[in-house]
């Protein structure tokens, strides 16, 4: 459709008036007004009633010869005197009375041959096919009002504009201004005689209508028939004072035959309307404002303001004047505010879709994000590059997709502040490159137009510590989006914490070679690993634990060459579920894993033989595996792994000896190995048995040592008493002998010695150098020896 272009007095539209003076005239049409029954009586901008389009007296300048188009629009009008443009007055001289014209009447005008092609806004007036309109589009007249408070005043609309627009499409149909002489805002005085630049006059009724030089009067547009509209003010300058209506056409005889709309002033704000029973239509008279629980109230001024504020400023300073000025402004100190016209919605409309084709019906539906996004960027000033308005336009719709009206903190967003200065957003040579807002009350889904970062997008931290209030938690109940897989630099991804359901899509690493660190755990994801977790070739620290995954640990986690830290633990379920978290044996292929620091596997239902490759894992710090279901011999290849700091294989199903080997983990400070003993449901084990090893009395940083609930045999060993950084001494539950080595006591760190339930003789008692050491909280051994020190008996 053909858009309107911009004057240098920035009037995008002007609308027509009647050159006619008139004292008594009291109706210009009478109208059958069916479509706004719900209208009050008491009209919020005219004070009248609204049974009549427009109606009291009117003092209104023209340009030429006007008779014709009396004679088509007004069937009776009294008293009337015409003023042709040589007989303009002088607005700086007085007027003196003028006597009345002949009554005019009614003339209609035949309708004339169609017009091709139709077009949306028609150049013919009512005379034309249609009215100029194309199939099922109705021809309607358009009218702009000052509906100022002040009789002392007529100032136009400033720089505010009134945009008519289809609502799904976006299409604007028009958009225009009640404009003064040059774009400047000049004034009227109180004197109902005098006007202002030829153009429009104060009224009693408190109304100002600009004129043009057309031959018919009034603003055409076509609708169409099937369509909902938006009305909407948008922003400037005086935007209390901008009322307007939409009238329907009678194509034979040019007059108004019915009131469509009616949006009155009082601010920005917008309204619906349509031809048919299906649309809302708010456009009613009622003040439409627009409410703040999306867009901050405060727009943001120009980066080179070019005027000082004038007037008394507001409690709550804003951009848009709150009181009139007390003197005119000059045309040189007016503001420089920039009309968006059609040309300007469609190209921001299409920067849009040309960066995300796929984003068209989301924009199109009002109460998307990207919609609401949008509305927001259209508004502020377009003195951006493409890039920044792209990139303004995907934050401010991760800003509406997560209910960021309600975000703990929001400093900077949606402001003219620079986006890379918001609250959590970082950028790097002005793209934006991180995304930080852990725990900030962040709710609903992540917009997929964030894939338009992928180039530049490295770090994305929504999650949650495990402690935060509750009050503060992000809550992304939802799928793991599948956008996040497009973003091919991303090197972070935390959304740990969120309330991520259902499975990882399967394609979901394809394309994140570059992700380092992923952390997703405690949430509630399900499914098996998928395989294309092959391509997380640059994974560091990859944590899956706290869902409710199943299935195997696949073959594929051994291309993980670079991984650090690895954690699937705790997606073992006791419920109703049935879910045992992994299952399985380890696949030999971990040992490849040679750069692995952390590993843990506890608490889900893995099985079978420890595989001898996990003694290929030189880098290992930490082998976590309690809770799971493996089997036979600890491998004596473990013993190689002298970075060892914590080895905990509690609470499995071995039977196996503590190989000799293990006393060469010279790092080690936690050996846990309690309850793998085993007799119930008819399987039995016999847990860590044998003698314990003096081997042990090499590990000179150890400080936990817990092999209770297992079937170890022997004597107490001495060597324990070499290990003085010891401080938890678990051996319970055991058939283990005596005496208690003295040297026990030689472990001055010593907190807890649990010995109870061995085979130890009665008499033999608790050193008393034991009961003596300082740290001491828990001494326990068989009531039946003798103990200082000891709790229980």
């Amino acid at each position: 459709m053909p858009t309107n272009s911009r004057s240098k007095r920035r009037s995008i539209a002007i609308l027509a008036g009647l050159g006619i003076k008139s004292s008594e005239a009291r109706s210009w049409w009478s109208i059958d007004v069916a479509e706004i029954d719900n209208i009050q009586s008491d009209d919020p901008v005219f004070k009248k009633s609204s049974q009549l389009l427009l109606e009291d007296t009117y003092f209104l300048y023209g340009h030429g010869d006007t008779t014709n188009t009396l004679n088509t629009a007004i069937p009776t009008l009294p008293s009337i005197e015409v003023f042709p443009q040589q007989q303009w007055p002088n607005h700086n001289a007085s007027v003196s009375p003028v006597q009345a014209a002949p009554t005019v009447t009614s003339n209609p005008v035949a309708v004339a041959p169609p017009v091709d092609p139709p077009t949306l806004s028609p150049s013919m007036t009512h005379q034309a096919a249609n009215g100029g309109c194309p199939p099922e589009h109705k021809l309607h007249r358009l009218w702009l009002y000052d509906s100022y408070g002040d009789a002392q005043h007529g100032d136009g609309w400033g720089t505010t504009t009134l945009q008519i627009r289809e609502q799904l499409s976006f299409d604007v149909i028009f958009e225009g201004t009640l404009d003064a002489e040059l774009g400047a805002i000049r004034y009227a005085a109180a004197n109902d005689a005098s006007m202002v630049d030829g153009h429009a006059k104060n009224h009693d009724d408190q109304r100002r209508r600009l004129e043009d030089t057309s031959e018919d009067n009034g603003v055409y547009i076509c609708l169409d028939e099937n369509a909902c509209y938006v009305g909407e003010i948008l922003g400037g300058t005086f935007t209390e004072e901008c009322s307007w209506e939409l009238t329907k056409v009678e194509l034979e005889t040019g007059n108004n035959v019915g009131l469509v709309a009616k949006g009155v002033g009082g601010g920005l704000g917008k309204c619906e309307f349509g031809l048919t029973d299906s649309c809302v239509h708010s456009c009613d008279g009622t003040v439409q404002t627009n409410q703040p629980t999306k867009t901050p109230t405060t727009l943001q001024p120009s980066k080179s303001p070019t005027i000082s504020p004038s007037g008394e400023p507001s409690e709550s300073p804003t951009r848009f004047k709150t009181k009139r000025p007390t003197m005119p402004l000059a045309p040189e100190v007016l503001p420089q505010d920039i009309l968006y016209g059609v040309d300007e919605l469609n190209r921001v409309k299409n920067i849009l879709l040309s960066a995300s084709p796929t984003s068209g019906p989301a924009l199109m539906d009002p109460s998307s994000p990207q919609s609401e996004g949008f509305a927001w960027i259209y508004n502020q000033r377009h003195d951006l590059s493409d890039e920044e308005l792209i990139q303004r336009w995907v934050l401010a719709s991760f800003y509406y997709g997560t209910n960021g009206d309600d975000w703990v903190v929001k400093d900077g967003w949606l402001t003219s502040q620079s986006e890379c200065s918001w609250y959590g957003v970082s950028c790097l040579n002005g793209a934006v490159s991180k995304l930080e807002l852990e725990q900030n009350r962040l709710a609903g889904f992540l917009v997929p137009e964030i894939a338009l970062w992928k180039k530049d997008l490295y770090v994305i931290s929504l999650g949650n510590d495990y402690d935060a209030p509750s009050e503060e938690k992000n809550t992304f109940v939802m799928p793991l989006p599948s956008v996040l897989g497009e973003l091919t630099y991303l090197k972070f991804l935390n959304l740990e914490h969120v309330g991520l359901v259902s499975s990882i899509p399967e394609g979901f690493f394809m394309n994140l070679s570059h992700l380092q660190s992923l952390y997703l755990n405690n949430n509630a994801i399900t499914g098996f690993l998928p395989r294309s977790i092959r391509h997380l070739s640059s994974i560091e620290v990859l944590w899956l634990g706290g869902n409710n995954m199943d299935g195997p640990i696949i073959s594929e986690i051994g291309h993980l060459t670079s991984l650090k830290d690895l954690s699937l633990e705790d997606n073992f379920r006791e419920d109703s579920s049935g879910n045992r978290g992994f299952v399985a044996a380890l696949p030999s292929e971990i040992g490849s894993l040679t750069n692995l620091e952390i590993l843990s596997l506890a608490d889900n239902a893995l099985s079978g033989q420890l595989p001898l490759q996990m003694g290929d894992l030189i880098s290992l710090r930490q082998l976590r595996l309690r809770n799971n279901f493996f089997e036979n011999q600890l491998p004596t290849v473990l013993g190689k792994l002298e970075l060892l700091e914590v080895l905990d294989i509690s609470h499995n199903w071995l039977s196996s000896t503590i190989p000799p080997e293990y006393g060469n983990m010279v790092g080690l400070t936690t050996l846990s190995l309690e309850s793998n003993y085993r007799d119930q449901n008819g399987y039995f084990t016999w847990g860590i048995n044998g003698e314990l090893p003096i081997e042990l009395g090499k590990l000179k940083n150890l400080q936990h040592l817990r092999i209770n609930d297992n079937y170890l045999t022997g004597t107490l060993i001495s060597e324990i008493g070499q290990l003085f950084l010891l401080e938890t001494l678990h051996l319970q539950n055991n058939f283990l002998q005596g005496p208690i080595p003295e040297v026990y006591s030689n472990c001055v760190m010593l907190k807890e010695v649990l010995l109870e339930d061995n085979s130890i003789d009665s008499q033999f008692g608790m050193p008393e150098g034991i009961c003596r050491l300082p740290e001491l909280d828990l001494a326990k051994v068989d009531c039946s020896l003798s103990c200082t020190c000891c709790h229980g008996c």
